[in-house]
């Protein structure tokens, strides 16, 4: 009995841990995004990489980028590692991108 609710606890305390320091696609600033998104455009404005603005995917798609540790950005991105992103700037640019997706009340397609 004394081992399970050792363990019950343990387990609690490193997914607390884990959620805290994790990506969390609830939080982010927008505003901010909008300033950290011009980063990722500096390549994606066509001439390195793919032309994306936030209303180029629907919030579902963006979301997808995002998932399982940003495997899908990891993948499209071969010097992900590089790039030295923080978690705080990946919330950022997600939320910003999220508000202003295809599938948005304010669908950004101006660049």
């Amino acid at each position: 009995m004394k081992l399970s609710r050792i363990f019950a606890i343990t387990m609690a305390l490193a997914l607390s841990v884990s959620v805290a320091h994790g990506f969390d696609p609830e939080a982010g600033d927008a505003g901010q995004g909008k300033e950290d998104w011009k980063k990722c455009r500096d390549c994606h404005d066509g001439s390195k990489g793919e032309k994306l603005s936030p209303s180029a995917k629907t919030k579902k798609q963006w979301g997808r980028y995002f998932n399982d540790d940003y495997a899908k950005l990891k993948k499209k991105h071969a010097d992900w590692d590089s790039f030295a992103y923080s978690t705080e700037f990946l919330q950022n640019v997600h939320r910003f991108l999220n508000e202003h997706a295809l599938d948005s009340d304010k669908p950004q397609t101006c660049d």
